[in-house]
């Protein structure tokens, strides 16, 4: 695997979060939409103790150098310069750890909403428990806020560390769900 670092530059008085989910993830993701959803994306600053947080270093993953150097990242990422640095030099490596969306148990509301409608009000408070339960062990990871292009909503990608080395990429670079145990 081939990468490629972006490194948030320490004292620029804004967070790095704020960074990765307003300025970085958006061109990321745009690019891979448009050059294929053959790259990953990693976080080798990525930290958990009680909470997550992605750090301040973004490196873009690929098995094909030619191809992540086509992103032209340094090009791309010229705009915000002031806060970011990217590394010139595609690096072979294999230390990496890929990233996973780890999803809340929204589906679980409107279940029970739906359960209660029909009067099957049992199943509200043990629900409604397993729903907060799983939603707290989700919301501590770390993420990203993002903005759907077609929508404009704003929502929150939480990702965590997959137990994986290879997968299939979605467009946002994350490994793709269900490859969790390839």
């Amino acid at each position: 695997m081939f990468s490629q670092m972006i490194i948030i530059k320490p004292g620029t008085g804004i967070s790095a979060n704020v960074i990765i989910s307003e300025d970085i993830f958006p061109v990321l993701h745009r690019l891979f939409v448009n050059h294929g959803k053959k790259f990953g994306i990693t976080f080798p600053a990525y930290t958990f103790d009680k909470r997550g947080s992605l750090g301040n270093i973004i490196e873009v993953l690929c098995e094909d150098d030619k191809a992540l150097a086509a992103l032209r990242l340094e090009e791309v990422m010229a705009p915000i310069k002031d806060y970011v640095k990217v590394k010139r030099e595609i690096a072979e490596t294999d230390d990496y750890m890929l990233f996973k969306r780890v999803r809340g148990e929204s589906q679980f509301e409107t279940t029970k909403r739906r359960m209660e409608k029909r009067g099957h009000t049992e199943l509200g408070r043990p629900l409604a428990m397993h729903i907060r339960k799983r939603n707290q062990q989700v919301f501590c990871h770390a993420y990203i806020k993002v903005k759907s292009a077609s929508t404009g909503k704003a929502y929150n990608i939480f990702v965590a560390p997959a137990d994986v080395k290879h997968g299939n990429f979605s467009a946002y670079g994350l490994v793709l769900r269900g490859e969790e145990h390839a």
